[in-house]
């Protein structure tokens, strides 16, 4: 095989290559009786649902992007808040002693009565917060 012909084989095969990681999918958005959002690569059957065209590759920022609706934010925010008291409430039961600085900005390591209380009160916002485990 001459030079011309391979370096023309292997353009090509760069080429195809390219065409298909830039390559189109569709993906279909929709919620179910429980108003779960899901993502399938097949529309579900009896369920509307919006086609969404995904393009692999990389991302960029999208500055068009649509606000958060105030559902979507408030669910952030107890997400956020789950994975806050979750973390407190593993922190406290642990072996060990903890330390809390005070409002004066003093260090002081917590009784055995303050960390129950506060292992309490992060088991009382997990509760809160966090959706039930099946």
């Amino acid at each position: 095989m001459n030079r011309t012909a391979v370096i023309f084989t292997l353009v090509m095969v760069i080429g195809f290559a390219a065409q298909t990681a830039l390559a189109e999918q569709t993906v279909y958005k929709w919620k179910d009786s429980a108003g779960n959002l899901h993502y399938t690569q097949q529309p579900p059957v009896g369920i509307a649902s919006e086609a969404i065209s995904v393009k692999e590759g990389y991302s960029t920022r999208n500055d068009a992007a649509r606000e958060p609706t105030p559902e979507e934010l408030q669910a952030a925010e107890k997400a956020e808040l789950c994975r806050v008291a979750t973390r407190n409430f593993e922190m406290l039961s642990g072996p060990g002693s903890l330390m809390r600085r005070d409002e004066y900005g003093q260090d002081h390591t917590l009784t055995n009565e303050e960390k129950t209380s506060e292992r309490d009160r992060a088991k009382a916002a997990m509760e809160q917060h966090c959706p039930p485990s099946n």
